[in-house]
């Protein structure tokens, strides 16, 4: 019987050192017009080049390396675009365009040892604006992911991220500064896992933090530093060969830095729901409950709302797939509008290979904000496309076009914008 491989400790202590010093965590949205999910680099929003940045070139190259007795694949790759953005500052009227050139150099490397998988992701993005410098902007990420096989019943997933960041101006509630703001943000999470690989049960154990700090601007965005923590569990437990149930319980703590500030708060959600493999085509995971936001200053009033998540991933061929997604949850407020933000937010997007070289990316989302404890509801609608065509296995070019429009019950916050894009992506 073959010994089974042990990990090396340097690599483990690595990766959780990162995510202790990170501070596990979900993140807060960058600005009110965007779907739930984790703080993004603050560029001009892009849809569909997002979707197609999701779907992009797959890393099946790259050079490898041997360290520390593992074989280390580094994957390099630079992307340049240059976009046309009419509406840079989201305004109502008298919008202000701008031609802007953006460069992504990033760099990743994957390792594998044993039965455990690292990753590690270095990126930058530097912004150029023609007529408005003064949104000139550079920013830099780096990520890490640990997969560990612990032993039979025990798994474990750690993740930790820095990035230095911005707000682009009149992407938040806070009225325009100088220059856009920035932040730095520290954030991580951890995932353990138990139960033997194909057992009917198996429960999982996260715990996570996040801290966001702004470091410009500090008279209006001292009152956006935060820190969210929350813990976990969601119990699995599978009925049939392709039907698991779930039941999914977590505590969140919001805490605001600003010794004044009021908008402290916790959030207790319980979510049941299902993953379900209808065919090798179709595959669905929903999960529906509700939410309870408790404000540590009783003058802020309480909500429990319902609350849920799904994706529907249909692939009628193997060239062509479509993604939809649903969320509902609570997000935090900025500038000081109402006392919280309760978010929906539904997508879809369908990825075509009309061939071996072109792919198109074609995506649609439509976002609803009602600040709670305001009289302030938005609808956004967001719709855009990407073509993407593969020169080389590590060289591709396309365009892109996205369209947004908000219409909010403050004629303030009304916009519609045009993104149009060409870029240049190589990658290892």
């Amino acid at each position: 019987m073959r010994k089974r491989g042990h990990l090396k400790p340097a690599p483990l202590l690595a990766l959780a050192g990162m995510a202790a010093l990170a501070s596990t965590a979900w993140a807060q949205q960058p600005r009110p017009d965007a779907p739930p999910g984790p703080v993004e680099p603050a560029l001009p929003y892009s849809p569909s080049a997002a979707a197609a940045a999701q779907s992009g070139p797959a890393q099946t190259g790259g050079i490898a390396l041997k360290l520390m007795g593992a074989l280390v694949t580094v994957h390099p790759s630079i992307k340049v675009d240059t976009r046309h953005d009419d509406n840079i500052y989201l305004t109502p009227n008298n919008r202000a365009s701008d031609q802007i050139l953006v460069l992504t150099p990033a760099l990743s490397l994957e390792a594998r040892q044993a039965n455990n998988t690292f990753s590690l992701r270095l990126s930058t993005t530097l912004a150029q604006y023609q007529k408005n410098t003064t949104e000139n902007y550079s920013s830099y990420n780096v990520g890490g992911v640990a997969n560990l096989d612990l032993g039979e019943r025990l798994r474990a997933n750690l993740s930790a991220d820095y990035l230095d960041g911005i707000d682009p101006r009149g992407s938040t509630n806070n009225p325009l500064s100088p220059t856009p703001d920035r932040y730095h943000q520290v954030q991580g999470r951890g995932v353990l896992s138990y139960g033997a690989r194909g057992a009917k049960g198996r429960i999982d154990f996260e715990l996570g933090q996040l801290r966001r700090n702004y470091y410009n601007n500090r008279a209006i965005t001292a009152a956006e530093d935060r820190v969210v923590g929350d813990i976990g569990a969601t119990f699995n437990w599978r009925i049939e060969p392709k039907t698991t149930l779930l039941l999914q319980g977590k505590h969140s703590r919001v805490d605001y830095t600003l010794a004044t500030s009021t908008l402290g708060s916790t959030e207790d959600s319980l979510l049941a729901g299902a993953i379900w493999e209808a065919t090798a085509k179709t595959k669905a995971t929903f999960r529906i409950g509700m939410v309870k936001k408790n404000f540590d200053d009783p003058a802020r009033a309480s909500s429990t709302s319902p609350s849920w998540t799904g994706e529907v991933d249909w692939s009628p061929h193997t060239y062509s797939h479509v993604a939809l997604s649903l969320n509902r949850a609570p997000a935090e407020t900025t500038g000081g509008v109402g006392n919280f933000i309760d978010r929906t937010n539904t997508g879809l997007r369908w990825t075509h290979d009309w061939s071996s070289r072109f792919t198109t990316v074609t995506s649609a989302s439509y976002a609803t904000d009602a600040y709670q404890g305001a009289a302030r509801t938005d609808n956004t609608q967001t719709y855009g496309i990407n073509a993407n065509f593969k020169m080389r296995r590590w060289l591709s070019l396309g365009g892109d076009y996205a369209h947004s429009n908000r219409r909010s019950d403050d004629r303030n916050f009304d916009y519609q914008r045009n993104v149009f894009m060409l870029f240049l992506n190589a990658a290892l």
